[in-house]
């Protein structure tokens, strides 16, 4: 009996490493990395795009991935083939196969159950990490993508936003503040019994953020799909590009996953920089209404009074 119990225990605390988990993934990356500075300067150009961005080989055409990396599509393939690949769409499949392979959201936490460094406070090794996952997310084309995020909102008649399980109150809190200044915000997190009937009256004027961290909803995908039939345009916020709503988005804000924990420090930084940069393109509009609502709240006794407002 003795025995058994001890079976038992050593398969629950065996936990893979992460280098366990992904092996023999992440490989083409590496590559990358190690010829980025022997290539020529078109080549070189693609590479460097391809490092901050390499997982977007799994959802982008070739024309688009030239597209976006300022490069011809010529240029795309003498690359590939410099690492080894025939063709574009054998590189595609296995970035999409190391896609599949990538770890869940609740390995993440079982992992941070384990991962103790010796001699280090876990308030020191949980904020080491989460700030290292916040510089690993802001890249270049993360900042371009960010950018044309903001057009789009700011054009956006009505900003639909929709979170869902372990996503759900992201959605929700995000949800909040931005209706507080920018009116034409719909929450969808709250009645997900409602969601389509809502999207089906959506018009291609008006934007859907989806937040979809791992793991993924059916419910997101099929969402993400009818907008995408409606020609509605679609943010989605993720940390993983194996998100299957990535195919049907607009735009992708892929945040960065950690490696040794759980966190959605990162999404809770693009989600307050969203609302930060709406409420400086907007700011007469925004200031205003912020006044509004402070001024009826203290009126009706729900706040206290504060004063502190910018000056005119």
């Amino acid at each position: 009996m003795g025995q058994d119990s001890g079976k038992t225990n050593d398969s629950i605390d065996k936990i893979p490493s992460f280098s366990e988990v992904q092996e023999g993934s992440q490989h083409i990356l590496r590559q990358l990395i190690d010829i980025r500075n022997t290539l020529p300067k078109k080549q070189k150009k693609l590479c460097e795009f391809l490092v901050d961005n390499y997982q977007l080989i799994g959802i982008l055409t070739l024309e688009d991935l030239a597209k976006k990396a300022g490069v011809g599509t010529t240029t795309v393939l003498r690359l590939i083939r410099h690492i080894g690949y025939d063709s574009y769409s054998a590189i595609k499949k296995e970035i999409q196969n190391e896609s599949v392979a990538t770890p869940s959201a609740w390995w993440y936490l079982q992992e941070s159950f384990t991962n103790k460094e010796q001699n280090k406070h876990s308030l020191s090794q949980v904020g080491e990490e989460s700030v290292r996952a916040l510089n690993s997310t802001v890249t270049s084309s993360f900042k371009k993508d960010f950018d044309k995020a903001i057009h789009l909102l700011l054009n956006s008649e009505k900003v639909y936003i929709l979170g869902l399980r372990s996503s759900k109150g992201l959605g929700e809190y995000f949800g909040h503040l931005l209706e507080e200044f920018f009116p034409r915000v719909v929450q969808l997190s709250h009645d997900i019994e409602f969601v389509f009937d809502r999207i089906v009256r959506a018009t291609k004027k008006e934007t859907l953020i989806l937040i979809d961290n791992a793991p993924f909803t059916t419910i997101g995908l099929e969402t993400v799909k009818l907008c995408h039939e409606r020609g509605i345009p679609v943010i989605l916020i993720t940390d993983h590009l194996s998100s299957p709503a990535a195919s049907f988005s607009s735009i992708t804000l892929k945040t960065q996953a950690s490696q040794k924990q759980y966190t959605v420090v990162p999404t809770i930084f693009l989600l307050e920089t969203i609302i930060v940069e709406l409420g400086r393109k907007t700011s007469n509009e925004s200031i205003a209404n912020l006044r509004r609502v402070s001024e009826i709240l203290e009126e009706k006794n729900i706040t206290q009074p504060f004063t502190f407002y910018p000056s005119d």
